[in-house]
């Protein structure tokens, strides 16, 4: 090999070097979203009232996570210290993809209905108390109460086309069923549209 050729090839192994080198630094620099960072309104704290009602859940359902399973196979305090041990342990795993999502929505998380002043409008759609909510969504405010998801644009376009009050049973049912759907997902924070939504439509 000739001299030129030498130190061309000598460059180019530089310059691949350099390139991986780079290459897995940006890698090293960009670490995992975690749920704890992803829900960061949702996680709960060790004094948090609502770790019964997530103990609860966990001996009914059929969770993933290791510690999770330990947990609902005991009882009492070591139930309860297994299941925070385990809620913890998955709040620093990264949230994107994993196979730990239900775990940490069913049994780690705060839900929408979790959080709120009022009560919860558990009337059947046979009860009046879900007019109230229905007039007041036939003129929303986007600016104040978020976009309206599918679901609550068909239910608002079709009270403006009825337009008369008492609602019919049909259409309180539409609501309640929107209600019950989203009262379990996971809280976002005050300022999601799906919680200030459920705090106008869905509470007394």
């Amino acid at each position: 090999m000739s001299k030129l050729s030498f130190m061309a090839a000598g460059a180019a192994g530089v310059g691949a070097a350099g390139a991986g080198g780079f290459l897995l630094l940006k890698d090293q620099s960009i670490p995992s979203t975690t749920f704890k960072e992803r829900y960061e309104h949702a996680w709960l704290p060790k004094t948090s009232n609502l770790w019964s009602s997530r103990l609860a859940s966990l001996k009914k359902g059929t969770p993933v996570y290791i510690k999770l399973i330990e947990a609902a196979k005991k009882d009492g305090d070591e139930a309860n210290r297994l299941l925070q041990e385990g809620c913890s342990l998955i709040y620093e795993e990264p949230f994107e993809n994993s196979k730990y999502q239900k775990d940490f929505e069913l049994y780690c998380s705060k839900t929408n209905k979790d959080v709120g002043s009022k009560a919860w409008n558990g009337d059947e759609k046979n009860n009046t108390s879900w007019d109230t909510p229905l007039t007041n969504l036939k003129s929303h405010d986007p600016s104040t109460g978020g976009t309206l998801p599918n679901k609550l644009l068909e239910i608002q376009k079709e009270i403006k086309s009825k337009g008369a009050t008492p609602h019919d049973e049909a259409i309180r049912e539409k609501l309640k069923n929107w209600c019950e759907e989203i009262q379990s997902h996971v809280y976002e924070g005050s300022e999601s549209s799906e919680f200030k939504q459920q705090e106008l439509y869905c509470r007394k």
